[in-house]
């Protein structure tokens, strides 16, 4: 069974993370943003508008209001700012759920319907797909950026749970 502290933790490590590519991603230029690569969804900025889209969906699951989420796509959020901003009241939901979050809500059953299919899953473990899926794309963007930039040339490139739990400590 997953905990409320470590649901917590991990999205906290999921903000970090996806916060660090966010800010890897503005140092592109508009054509490296959008550069196609043969892996994930090819694109950093695709797999930033996927990052964001798998946050809204899963909190949407957890609190009933799934019908009402809308994917995001490029026409709706045609930059990063976008992103971010949509982003920033996506976590502002999860952020009232977190906090709210108990033992007997983990154990929830809830529902997601994908590709007409129903799908129930307890309710923490829903909310540990998050930054699961998160660190699974994240290594795709680590993967882009060395095309990028180069080996060693991206101080966000590590998302690691280890890294973070360092910096949290200061002993980075």
């Amino acid at each position: 069974m997953h905990t409320p502290t470590t649901i917590r933790e991990a999205h906290d490590w999921l903000r970090w993370s996806t916060d660090r590519f966010v800010a890897a991603a503005r140092t592109y230029s508009e054509e490296e943003l959008h550069r196609e690569f043969p892996i994930g969804l090819g694109s950093v900025f695709e797999t930033l508008l996927h990052l964001l889209g798998a946050e809204m969906i899963w909190i949407g699951v957890v609190t009933g209001t799934v019908d009402r989420v809308v994917w995001p796509t490029r026409a709706s959020h045609p930059d990063l700012d976008a992103i971010e901003r949509q982003w920033r009241s996506t976590r502002g939901e999860w952020d009232r759920y977190l906090a709210a979050l108990a033992p007997p809500e983990c154990e929830r059953i809830v529902e997601r319907v994908r590709d007409g299919k129903v799908f129930k899953q307890r309710c923490g473990d829903a909310c540990m797909q998050v930054p699961t899926h998160a660190l699974y794309h994240a290594a795709q963007l680590s993967f882009i950026h060395r095309n990028l930039r180069g080996a060693g040339s991206n101080p966000y490139s590590d998302s690691s749970w280890i890294v973070w739990a360092r910096q949290r400590l200061g002993s980075a």
